[in-house]
């Protein structure tokens, strides 16, 4: 304060001295930085451990993480420049050593939900970017995976997901991660020295895999080596001791990410499941690029050679499956990782569409609009075609012709030619079982034919039909029986009159009584009529003809046998019942 009081009584121009004067107010914190620092680094202790300790609750800590907590509550808070914790975190990376970088980037991810706030990751996104690839650069890939992977995934969680600096858009490959072996045998060696150059040889195709897909001399080289490989281990499998969990636990405490390459050790790295696994899976990697290489055509392997990475692929699935422990479970998690990995490499090969989906704005209304009704699109691409060709050829909607009923004996024709049985027609082709046919047919008979119409509820679908369309041995079967019609018209008049009885006897209870005894010497005389027709019946006896005029003189003697006279019944008659029985029924 005092520095800037002194500066505002100093005459002069502000270009002067307003630059100087900032320096000198921003020199004290970057001397508190680099003498606490330096001071760590001559005593020997860590870092982020140097200096009175600080209590701060339940937790301790040291001076420096105490003066990034303090700068970075000053930046979140916006009473100093956001971009002040970011630049303090690199400077602190590049004075400290790589041990002392491992805590100062363990305080970074504590506190990464902090500094990925909009208002912090927008002032310092790029140094933080700039900040890891130098502890990457720094760090060896051989020695420090963890370290790096922990890197990595923090670069993915700070990030967004549509963040395109860290994304590899043409897919290239560190091709200078070169894998040295032994070129000439040495003395004493115990094993096939050929299998040993062969077996190593695929690491140059496995870290540049773009070389095998632009020539296919390469691909059959690759495809010899990888057979003889696949060709030893089916030779030599593994058994369930050497692959058991706990000698992997305990290899995986010293993972490293490259296998020695000496030629005395080959014996022995053939025998560990993990090594084997490792080779594995390095192939089924090179397959999976092979098969989708990039987006044009003249990219994307032969038919021919599809099928043999399909065989060479199936090979290497069956030996993961065949190495001990677990092995069917481990090919599974290996397949998922490669389905994910498929859909980033689509995804990024697509211009790495953005995953957010803006919302919809609503328009609003204006006082005293009127809302716009929404508005639809009626029909579909057919009759869109259909409406325009309509408007071209407007006389075509006009013409008579255009919509037109068929004639019955037209529609019919193909079930009547279904019904000859020489045809020759299986039932399942039968028109019949066509229902849609069935029921155009019943509407037009309905409205031109309704005779036939009449027929369907006794004879089907195919009594509908007109009989002169009907085969000659079908056409009697489907004919209508005037016995029927007549038998029909009887039993309509009969309850006509039993109705108008039964009415009149309810009026006059009295004169049914009176006439009680007429109507019973009726009844005798009939019965007796009925048991002499049985008796002849019975007897076998045929009326004649002049038998039977006699018995009914009011019948016309021209009449041909069998057939059923259509007059009107008797007064009387119910079907060769008479009045009196009816009255019998209903009274007595």
């Amino acid at each position: 304060m005092d520095l800037f009081r002194k500066v505002i009584t100093q005459p002069g121009k502000p270009e002067d001295f307003a630059l100087k004067t900032v320096q000198e107010a921003i020199k004290p914190q970057r001397q508190t930085k680099l003498e606490l620092v330096s001071a760590a680094v001559q005593s020997g202790e860590n870092t982020m451990k140097y200096g009175e300790s600080i209590g701060d609750g339940e937790s301790m800590q040291g001076q420096i993480p105490r003066l990034l907590d303090i700068v970075l509550y000053l930046c979140e808070n916006e009473h100093i420049e956001g971009g002040m914790i970011f630049q303090l975190l690199e400077d602190l990376t590049e004075m400290s050593t790589m041990r002392n970088c491992e805590d100062v980037f363990g305080y970074i991810e504590s506190k990464q939900d902090i500094l990925g706030k909009p208002e912090l990751f927008a002032r310092g996104k790029l140094v933080m970017l700039r900040t890891c690839n130098q502890l990457l650069r720094r760090l060896s890939k051989a020695n420090n995976v963890v370290f790096c992977g922990r890197i990595i995934m923090f670069l993915a969680h700070f990030f967004p997901l549509s963040e395109r600096s860290a994304v590899n858009i043409k897919g290239v490959f560190n091709v200078s991660n070169e894998t040295k072996y032994e070129k000439q045998a040495p003395d004493g060696i115990s094993i096939d020295f050929n299998f040993y150059k062969t077996f190593w040889s695929l690491q140059e195709y496995f870290s540049n895999p773009a070389s095998i897909s632009l020539a296919t001399t390469k691909w059959h080289k690759f495809s010899s080596c990888l057979t003889v490989v696949l060709n030893t281990f089916e030779a030599q499998p593994l058994s369930d001791e050497e692959g058991s969990p706990d000698n992997l636990e305990d290899e995986a405490a010293t993972f490293s990410i490259k296998y020695l390459t000496s030629s005395k050790l080959m014996g022995l790295e053939l025998k560990d499941p993990s090594f084997r696994r490792h080779i594995l899976v390095q192939s089924l990697i090179m397959f999976d690029y092979l098969k989708a290489p990039g987006k044009n055509d003249k990219d994307l392997p032969s038919e021919t050679l599809k099928e043999e990475i399909k065989s060479c692929e199936d090979r290497v699935k069956k030996l993961l499956v065949m190495t001990p422990p677990k092995g069917e479970k481990f090919l599974r998690s290996i397949e998922h990782i490669l389905e994910r990995e498929r859909n980033w490499v689509w995804w990024k090969r697509d211009g790495c569409a953005p995953f957010e989906k803006q919302p919809t704005e609503k328009k609003t209304v204006r006082d005293g609009g009127k809302k716009r009704r929404p508005r639809w699109r009626l029909g579909n691409k057919e009759l869109s075609q259909l409406w325009k060709w309509a408007d071209q050829n407007p006389n075509t909607l006009t013409d008579p012709q255009r919509v037109r009923t068929p004639a019955v004996t037209d529609y019919w024709k193909p079930l009547a030619e279904d019904m000859d049985a020489s045809a020759g027609i299986e039932a399942e082709y039968h028109h019949k079982n066509n229902r849609v046919y069935c029921w155009k047919g019943l509407r037009f008979s309905a409205r031109q034919d309704l005779e036939g119409f009449s027929r369907f509820t006794e004879f089907g679908v195919e009594g509908v039909v007109p009989l002169e369309m009907m085969p000659p041995d079908v056409r009697p079967k489907y004919q209508a029986k005037p016995s029927d019609r007549s038998k029909r018209a009887k039993k309509e008049e009969t309850k006509t009159a039993t109705n108008q009885a039964e009415e009149n006897q309810v009026a006059t209870p009295a004169a049914s009584e009176v006439d009680g005894e007429g109507n019973r010497a009726d009844v005798e005389a009939s019965t007796a009529a009925m048991e002499t027709d049985a008796a002849n019946v019975s007897s076998g006896g045929t009326p004649t003809p002049e038998e039977q005029q006699k018995q009914t003189p009011d019948t016309d003697g021209g009449q041909e046998p069998g057939q059923i006279d259509d007059q009107e019944p008797e007064p009387g008659m119910i079907d060769g019942e008479t009045d009196a029985e009816v009255e019998t029924i209903v009274v007595g």
